[in-house]
């Protein structure tokens, strides 16, 4: 087996540009004992945990399927945000 260097690792565990940074990113979605949750990642680079019904970065949660969450501004618009690399 090859060695393996810290900058080799780093190299195969990232992929540039997996997610937009510039916008709201779904990174996580996850089956909780108190029922489905998802990790969110602001454009400013924070990340919340959330579930439905909950209000983060000025939305709120609607739903959460296995691959998107379903987030609605406070002017009443709905929007789909899919999780990241699918």
């Amino acid at each position: 087996m090859a060695e393996q260097t810290p900058a080799l690792a780093a190299a195969h565990a990232t992929r540039p540009d997996a997610i937009d940074l510039r916008g709201l990113t779904v990174i996580g979605v996850m089956r909780a004992h108190d029922g489905p949750a998802a990790l969110l990642r602001s454009s400013r680079g924070r990340i919340a945990r959330v579930q439905v019904g909950a209000e983060v970065f000025g939305v709120r949660v609607a739903a959460i399927a296995d691959d998107q969450v379903l987030l609605t501004d406070r002017w009443g618009q709905t929007q789909a945000v899919a999780l990241a690399g699918s």
